[in-house]
Protein backbone atom coordinates (compact mmCIF):
# COMPACT_ATOMS: atom_id res chain seq x y z
CA UNK A 1 0.00 0.00 0.00
CA UNK A 2 1.18 3.63 -0.63
CA UNK A 3 1.74 5.84 1.65
CA UNK A 4 1.26 9.26 0.80
CA UNK A 5 2.42 12.43 3.35
CA UNK A 6 0.91 16.17 3.62
CA UNK A 7 3.19 18.78 3.82
CA UNK A 8 2.99 22.61 3.46
CA UNK A 9 4.48 24.09 0.65
CA UNK A 10 4.89 27.76 -1.24
CA UNK A 11 1.70 26.84 -3.09
CA UNK A 12 0.06 25.45 -0.26
CA UNK A 13 -1.14 22.09 0.79
CA UNK A 14 0.50 19.50 -1.35
CA UNK A 15 0.23 15.53 -0.80
CA UNK A 16 3.31 13.49 -1.81
CA UNK A 17 3.77 9.69 -2.16
CA UNK A 18 6.56 8.24 -0.41
CA UNK A 19 7.07 5.67 -3.57
CA UNK A 20 8.06 8.41 -5.45
CA UNK A 21 10.92 10.05 -3.29
CA UNK A 22 14.42 10.05 -4.10
CA UNK A 23 15.95 12.40 -1.75
CA UNK A 24 15.53 14.50 0.67
CA UNK A 25 16.96 17.47 2.35
CA UNK A 26 17.66 19.81 5.11
CA UNK A 27 19.59 22.82 4.14
CA UNK A 28 21.52 24.50 6.37
CA UNK A 29 19.89 27.60 7.93
CA UNK A 30 20.44 31.09 7.06
CA UNK A 31 19.25 33.67 9.20
CA UNK A 32 15.70 34.62 8.30
CA UNK A 33 15.27 32.47 6.25
CA UNK A 34 12.87 30.09 8.37
CA UNK A 35 12.95 26.37 8.38
CA UNK A 36 13.02 24.54 4.90
CA UNK A 37 13.27 20.69 3.78
CA UNK A 38 13.81 20.06 0.37
CA UNK A 39 12.31 16.77 -1.33
CA UNK A 40 13.02 15.61 -4.40
CA UNK A 41 10.99 12.86 -6.90
CA UNK A 42 11.40 10.68 -9.18
CA UNK A 43 10.03 12.75 -11.46
CA UNK A 44 12.28 15.44 -11.15
CA UNK A 45 10.32 17.50 -8.88
CA UNK A 46 11.41 19.73 -6.10
CA UNK A 47 9.39 20.50 -3.21
CA UNK A 48 10.02 23.03 -0.92
CA UNK A 49 8.49 22.34 2.64
CA UNK A 50 8.23 24.98 5.10
CA UNK A 51 6.18 24.00 7.54
CA UNK A 52 6.52 21.28 10.65
CA UNK A 53 9.87 19.96 8.45
CA UNK A 54 10.92 18.14 11.59
CA UNK A 55 7.85 16.24 12.11
CA UNK A 56 8.03 15.46 8.03
CA UNK A 57 12.04 14.02 8.73
CA UNK A 58 10.83 12.11 11.30
CA UNK A 59 8.51 10.36 9.36
CA UNK A 60 10.30 9.92 6.80
CA UNK A 61 12.98 8.55 8.06
CA UNK A 62 11.08 6.02 9.42
CA UNK A 63 9.20 5.26 6.67
CA UNK A 64 12.69 4.38 4.80
CA UNK A 65 14.50 2.78 8.25
CA UNK A 66 17.02 5.57 8.34
CA UNK A 67 18.57 5.58 11.53
CA UNK A 68 20.64 8.47 12.88
CA UNK A 69 24.19 7.91 13.77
Amino acid sequence: MNMWILVETEVGPTRINTDAICAYQKPKEQPNNGESLLIYTSDNTLFDVNKNCEKIIQILDNHFDISNL
